[in-house]
């Protein structure tokens, strides 16, 4: 026994030994890594620093935790943290194993570290996540999220492990989204039958012993008002809803994570920017059941502003799939400008470049910048600016003027540039509003292959430079009051054996 235990002893040693020397290592070349995405920016901003946590580490074991499977390790991770958070901060190392748990609340100088061979899966059980009263992030109610953070400072998540939010035991299904087999493989979850909307959607009862069927899930990883934290390398997976959900966030960075779902989750969303500022996103792949990569402010159909998102920098990301690659809106009635995106991978997605808003929650969204995106196998348009979220107006030609308010969308100044394309059902939709056109929007240098061309409404000041449309026999560019559309160096080349 005495073997074992000092075994056990110098392994621990080990442990945080190698952890303090590598935060060390990290850090310094992280700083030099992080400026680069910076360089050449159309605005001027200030680079984001990754957190510095102080040099003490512990294991969560060494709170009672149980990396088991079956173990609830709820407790142990709140011990650890409140320890750290009493001792100035540190590294809370969660070891090999599955570590189930309830909620995990982050803590100001605090660094979760998850090892490669880790899983924190959250556990089935709705009773440990209790409803929420509205706070600054949402104009309704949601359960408590599994890994949040509110007003803190200085935090970090970092490893290469998995955090698990067993979406599955959440997530509503519609009947007509999943094959036989995975029919087969949910009953085990317990579905119940409602019907909204005239189809059958059915609701997981695992984890309810009163049988409610929760409607209210929980995002992942939501943090609100929090400034100066990184969430890096680790894979964030399966969540009842939202999978990384920064609310009026600043100066933060998500470095390398992988972010994925199955393509049929209901609001599976990848990474969600709310009203955030000061924030690098850079190297992360998303593979998820809505929209991948989404800049957000304000409230949705609430119509509250709640400060504009702006100062973002997106460099180096892949999709694999998800409706939008990069995504602005629904919500923008806080405003957005000052965006960077370049150098990403938008593949199998419904729709590679997606602005969008609508006429109850808009706001000015300008000085947006798209550079040297790929994409390919694009189900709906390459690129496209609407402004009629969730409104069935076809292309938005023939419609009617409404009053301009505080809450009409405004799309301007955005600048798309070095784009290839292939496999795309349309090569760009514009569907402005006759009170508010979409205005000043400049794509250059672009080759778009698509089953149809540019569709171009209610908008002013378009620019197609050096663009090159690969396309079946059909109209190039059409357009409806679009006053100041030009089109310098357009070429059509006509696409055979589609």
């Amino acid at each position: 026994m005495k073997t074992v235990s000092c075994t056990r002893n110098v392994l621990r040693q080990a442990i945080v030994l190698c952890m303090m020397l590598l935060a060390c290592v990290l850090h310094a070349a992280s700083l030099s890594d992080f400026a680069k995405p910076y360089s050449d920016l159309p605005f001027k901003t200030e680079p984001v620093n990754p957190p510095v946590i102080p040099d003490l580490t512990v294991l969560l074991a060494d709170y009672g935790g149980k990396g088991d499977g079956y173990t609830l390790n709820t407790e142990a991770f709140g011990r650890a943290l409140d320890d750290l958070e009493k001792r100035g901060g540190g590294h809370l190392v969660v070891t090999e194993g599955v570590w189930v748990t309830g909620p995990i609340a982050m803590r100001s100088n605090v660094d979760l570290h998850i090892v490669k061979d880790a899983i924190i899966l959250f556990s089935p059980d709705k009773s440990l996540y209790p409803i929420l009263p509205p706070d600054e992030g949402t104009g309704g109610q949601l359960c408590t999220a599994p890994i949040s953070a509110t007003h803190i400072s200085n935090f970090s998540i970092t490893g290469q492990g998995i955090i698990d939010g067993n979406g599955e035991a959440w997530r509503p299904v519609k009947r007509f989204k999943v094959s036989d087999a995975e029919w087969a493989k949910m009953k085990r979850l317990g579905l119940r039958e409602v019907t909204e909307e005239g189809r059958q959607v059915y609701y997981p009862t695992v984890g309810n012993p009163d049988g409610n069927l929760h409607t209210k899930r929980p995002r992942l990883l939501r943090f609100i008002g929090c400034s100066n934290f990184m969430v890096q390398g680790v894979v964030v997976q399966n969540s009842p809803s939202f999978h990384v959900n920064m609310i009026l966030c600043d100066h933060f960075i998500l470095d390398g994570i992988m972010v994925r779902c199955p393509w049929n989750a209901q609001n599976g969303d990848g990474i969600d920017l709310s009203s955030c500022h000061h924030a690098l996103l850079t190297g992360c792949s998303v593979d998820a059941g809505d929209d991948s990569i989404c800049m957000k402010s304000g409230i949705g159909d609430v119509g509250r502003s709640r400060g504009a998102t702006h100062d973002i920098v997106i460099d180096g990301c892949t999709v694999f799939h998800g409706h939008g690659g990069f995504v602005i809106g629904s919500d923008t009635g806080g405003g957005m400008k000052d965006i960077m995106v370049r150098n990403c991978r938008f593949i199998d997605t419904d729709t590679g470049i997606r602005i969008k808003s609508g006429r109850d929650r808009g706001g000015l969204v300008s000085d947006v910048w798209i550079e040297n995106i790929v994409m390919c196998d694009i189900a709906d348009e390459a690129i496209l600016f609407d402004c009629y979220y969730q409104e069935k107006v076809g292309d938005a030609r023939d419609v009617e003027a409404k009053p301009v308010t505080a809450d009409t969308p405004r799309f301007r100044d955005v600048h798309i540039k070095d784009i290839v394309c292939t496999d795309a059902a349309r090569a760009i939709l514009v569907k402005g509003l006759p009170e508010m056109p979409v205005a000043n929007i400049t794509i250059s240098d672009a080759v778009i292959t698509a089953r149809s061309g540019a569709v171009i409404n209610h908008a002013r000041d378009i620019t197609l430079r050096d663009v090159t449309l690969v396309l079946p026999v059909g109209d190039a560019v059409t357009s409806h009051n679009a006053d100041g559309l030009v089109t310098p160096g357009l070429k059509i080349i006509e696409l055979k054996n589609q």
